[in-house]
């Protein structure tokens, strides 16, 4: 029994770090929600207005907010500024694509006929980024001047980072996936106000009123209002 007990507790301490442990794995997706229907890579998708969401953060130059993804390979996030984005472009966030070895941002065009053009950001090397038995819980940040930045709930650096030109707006929001299943929460809790530096290579976070880029979001909820 002893024996059990120890490779038990070995097993579990080599899935979670100290920093990410938790009682219930699925404390990290308290007070967030499922996404609803995933569809396939090419289907209509459901798009999430901005004003569905509760949990919003602010810094002085960006917003951020936190999703949860559970899967084996091939998550995928875009917003965009329509909840039909057909002959459109949106950004779209690739989390563990190509078998589970890269990440990706990228911007997509999809015809009204539903072919798909993507134009490459940022391709980065993640091996072993996602898992099919646990959730990964990442936290998106769009700064004003169209800079993209992904980062691992808790890691201070970021391990995707790219600059779209075109500042697509996030007024709607949708998860897809590739050929294996896939389990999306978002709308997780985040400290709303924070001011988030970056100096000599390392970030530092405070929190701060924030008011100022609350209120330019405030503006674009309205505009996601169908």
């Amino acid at each position: 029994m002893k024996s059990l007990i120890i490779v038990v507790t070995i097993a579990i301490s080599t899935l979670f770090s100290a920093d990410a442990f938790h009682s219930n794995s699925f404390d990290v997706i308290k007070g967030c929600k499922q996404y609803g229907h995933v569809g396939n890579y090419n289907d209509p998708l459901t798009y999430i207005p901005i004003t569905d969401l509760q949990n919003l953060g602010f810094t002085n130059k960006s917003m951020f907010f936190k999703i949860a993804v559970q899967g084996s390979t091939d998550g995928f996030l875009r917003f965009g500024d329509s909840l039909y984005p057909y002959n459109k472009e949106v950004i779209e966030i690739v989390f563990g694509g190509w078998t589970n070895t890269k990440s990706a941002g990228r911007r997509q065009h999809r015809t009204a006929s539903n072919k798909a053009t993507n134009t490459v950001l940022a391709e980065v090397q993640t091996p072993m980024l996602l898992s099919a038995d646990r959730l990964t819980v990442f936290l998106v940040e769009l700064f004003d001047d169209g800079t993209i930045q992904v980062r691992i709930d808790g890691q201070d650096h970021p391990f995707l980072l790219f600059n779209d030109t075109k500042m697509i707006p996030f007024y709607y929001m949708a998860f897809t996936k590739g050929s294996k299943d896939m389990v999306y929460f978002y709308d997780c809790p985040v400290v709303k106000y924070a001011q988030i530096c970056y100096e000599d290579g390392k970030m530092y976070v405070y929190r701060d009123e924030g008011s100022l880029n609350e209120s330019k979001w405030a503006t674009a909820k309205n505009q996601s209002i169908v």
